[in-house]
């Protein structure tokens, strides 16, 4: 499920399906509608790897 955020304001989108033209399409939108970019994307398996790096660092951190 890819997601996208922008990184200015709380704008966000996700699609149910694994369709890039969707997301892809509003991402642009909100570019050309507001100028905020970066826009960040993550689809769920980049999401979850992300998720699982911060959890690894945050424990490695409290045993520290």
């Amino acid at each position: 499920m890819p997601i996208a955020n922008c990184t200015v304001c709380e704008w966000e989108r996700r699609t149910d399906d694994d369709s890039s033209a969707d997301i892809n399409r509003a991402m642009i939108d909100h570019y050309v509608e507001t100028g905020h970019g970066p826009i960040e994307r993550l689809d769920l398996e980049d999401a979850l790897s992300t998720l699982s790096a911060r959890h690894s660092s945050q424990r490695r951190l409290e045993r520290e």
